[in-house]
């Protein structure tokens, strides 16, 4: 007769290969699915998925988003002590240099492989 901990043990290792099982099928079952739908020319909607087509945004108030408080920089060119921020708005034209530059290296290239860039050539601050 097998002990409670034994059987919980057997039940956590049949879990993990339930689990790793899942894992390795379910590439192949998405694929099977998507040809399906492709097929059949099957819709969210035949599906039952629900859209809410009449539901309007709702807009800030005025002000709403607005901060008077000044931006914090994040990045820094050591040769010429520019700095930036890191958000939203025009880069900086030592920035879009190297954007352009990892760019022409990399065509799939975007912002967050700039922040990455930048926090690993020693422009982090």
């Amino acid at each position: 007769m097998s002990s409670l901990a034994e059987i919980q043990k057997q039940i956590a290792e049949l879990q993990a290969q339930a689990k790793a099982i899942i894992e390795n099928e379910k590439h192949n079952v998405i694929e099977e699915i998507k040809a399906k739908i492709s097929q059949y020319g099957i819709t969210a909607n035949d599906l039952g998925f629900k859209f809410f087509d009449n539901i309007k945004p709702v807009k800030p108030s005025s002000g709403a988003g607005t901060s008077k408080a000044p931006s914090i920089a994040m990045y820094k060119n050591t040769e010429s002590n520019e700095t930036w921020h890191g958000g939203k708005g025009a880069r900086p034209k030592w920035i879009q240099a190297i954007f352009d530059k990892q760019l022409e290296i990399n065509k799939e290239f975007n912002q967050a492989d700039l922040h990455k860039y930048l926090e690993e050539n020693g422009y982090k601050i």
